[in-house]
C-alpha cells in the first residue's frame, strides 16, 4: 500500500450501526444507519407511515429497531 492510499483509506467513515431485532424468531442483526435511511426514503416517498422495518435473513419476517 502507498502512503496516499493509506491517507485514503483513513478518511473513510465508518458506519453507524443500528441493532434490528425479529420478535418471532428472536434474531438479531446489526444494519447500517445508511440501509435504514433507504428505507425510510422510501417509505416517504410511497406514503408510508410508521417504523421502517427490514426483512429477517432467518425466517424472513419483519425486523424492528431495538430501542
Amino acid at each position: 500500500m502507498t502512503d496516499s492510499t493509506v491517507k485514503n483509506a483513513s478518511m473513510i467513515a465508518e458506519d453507524t450501526l443500528i441493532k434490528m431485532k425479529h420478535t418471532a424468531c428472536g434474531h438479531i442483526a446489526n444494519v447500517p444507519d445508511w440501509i435504514i435511511g433507504e428505507f425510510a426514503e422510501e417509505y416517504r416517498m410511497s406514503g408510508k407511515h410508521g417504523e421502517v422495518e427490514i426483512e429477517c435473513p432467518v425466517c424472513k419476517g419483519p425486523m424492528r429497531r431495538v430501542r
